[in-house]
Formats: C-alpha cells, sequence, structure tokens
C-alpha cells in the first residue's frame, strides 16, 4: 500500500473513531412518540389530588394581602362536591378571596367535564405536532431540546386555540398578540414529553378601551404522573393591568401533588 493510500486510510479510520454519534432529532422523537399507542393521555383526570395555592396583588396604592390554600380535588365527584378546602389563610377578605373563590367555582362548574377537567390537568401543548416548520430550535442536548414556536403557532399555543376557527373576539386578541408574543416549549428528549412552557409579551396592549395590559407572565412546569403522561406539577401567573388610571397586578402559583389513582367517573 502507498503512503497517500495509508494517510488517507488513517485519517477515514481517525475521524470515524473521533466523530461523536449524531443525537436523535428532537422532530424525529416526537413524531416517534406520537405514533405510539397510547401516546395521547386519557379524556379524564384519573388521580385524586392536592393543589397548593397562592394569590397576592394590588390596586393602585393598595396591597392586598396573599392568601395560601391547600385544597384536595377528587375529579370523579359530582359538581359542588369535588373540592375539600385542607387549609387557607385566616381571615382572607377581598380580592384575594375573590379569586379563590372564582377558581373553585371554575373547578366545581356543572360545565367542568372530564374532558374539561383533563385539559387543564395534563401538559399538552395542544394543536398540530411540532414540526421544523411551526418550531426553530433554540437549543438541543442529548437530555432536553428548547423549541421556539413562529408567532401564529405561539398565539395559538397561548390562546389554546387548537386548530379551531376564532370568533371575532378571539381574532382581534390574536392580531395584537402576534408581534407582542414570546415563548418556548421544552422537551425532555430521552422521553419525548413536554418538560415545561412559558410565555410573555414583550411590549404592553390594550385589551378594552379602558384597559391595557403592561406586563403578562405565564410558566408551566410538567412531571410524569405514573402513566407515563406529564401533568401541570406547576403553574404561576404574573400580570399588571392599567385600568381606570390604577395599577392593578395579579399574581399567582399553584402546585399539584400527591396524586392518587382514582376510578373513571362514570358518564354525564
Amino acid at each position: 500500500m502507498s503512503f497517500k493510500l495509508t494517510c488517507a486510510a488513517l485519517l477515514v479510520a481517525s475521524s470515524a473513531i473521533a466523530a461523536p454519534a449524531q443525537a436523535e432529532d428532537i422532530f424525529d422523537i416526537l413524531a416517534r412518540e406520537a405514533a405510539m399507542d397510547q401516546a395521547e393521555p386519557p379524556a379524564f383526570v384519573p388521580y385524586r389530588h392536592t393543589v397548593d395555592v397562592i394569590v397576592s396583588g394590588s390596586k393602585g396604592d393598595t396591597i392586598h394581602a396573599p392568601l395560601a390554600a391547600k385544597l384536595r380535588i377528587d375529579p370523579s365527584q359530582p359538581p359542588g362536591e369535588r373540592v375539600v378546602i385542607l387549609e387557607q389563610t385566616e381571615d382572607a377578605r377581598g380580592e384575594m378571596e375573590k379569586a379563590l373563590r372564582e377558581m373553585i367555582e371554575e373547578i366545581e362548574g356543572e360545565d367542568r367535564t372530564p374532558a374539561a377537567q383533563a385539559q387543564s390537568f395534563w401538559c399538552n401543548p395542544g394543536g398540530a405536532l411540532p414540526t421544523p416548520e411551526d418550531f426553530a430550535v433554540v437549543a438541543e442536548t442529548d437530555t432536553i431540546a428548547r423549541l421556539r414556536p413562529t408567532p401564529e403557532r405561539m398565539v395559538s399555543l397561548f390562546m389554546q386555540t387548537g386548530d379551531r376557527e376564532l370568533d371575532s373576539k378571539e381574532r382581534s386578541m390574536a392580531k395584537k398578540l402576534v408581534d407582542r408574543l414570546e415563548g418556548e416549549l421544552v422537551y425532555d428528549k430521552p422521553s419525548g414529553k413536554i418538560a415545561s412552557a412559558s410565555f410573555h409579551i414583550t411590549r404592553p396592549m390594550t385589551v378594552l378601551l379602558i384597559a391595557k395590559i403592561k406586563q403578562m407572565k405565564l410558566e408551566q412546569g410538567c412531571t410524569i404522573a405514573p402513566n407515563g403522561h406529564p401533568y401541570v406539577s406547576n403553574f404561576s401567573m404574573n400580570v399588571d393591568v392599567k385600568a381606570l388610571g390604577k395599577e392593578i397586578t395579579n399574581n399567582m402559583a399553584i402546585t399539584v401533588s400527591e396524586l392518587e389513582p382514582i376510578s373513571q367517573p362514570a358518564p354525564g
């Protein structure tokens, strides 16, 4: 063998040894995950669970005292019997007590079907499968992938509209959000499951003639439930609004834990 061929062979061999294995593409992982049996979570919540919630805020110069509560929720129970308040800040009054009451009323509502409960319980970005056409890879390692949606897809994810046609109010909101909204989804690569999502507006937006959202940030973290599907284990919302000349802030932090298997609720 000539010296030239020997060198060429060595270069090929050394490059094959030194070249790291190409990490699997996140979009291939997501496509494979979506094609698997039972890839979608059930259309009900199969767990009794505990929700710790803290709400705080202000209106003008008035600072609302934070309210903390611990709730035990049983999704299999009928409306009006799903929530038990285990703990609550004593002597809660005003806007914060109202915020907690509205949250409980929503859970207890007649229209809170098993499917509606599941939609807010499971970590599911909604809509079509992420593809390179509607998501850009911000960063990717062997363990995680950070994806940024296109502006239109980001608005769809934020508003949870999926593929359905928007009504006039939703179209107006989407038009305002499309050039003001930033966010990203983080996926766990080994499992192909979503790990977190976050969104925030980059500049103020008027939502009513008398109200303007100055700041808004939503963050959601996901944990794998015993059945293998990710659920919303923590959620936070921070909103700063100016309305009728007053600054109004609303902050909420929710943690979901202590999942206990229950039977599928009977059809309504």
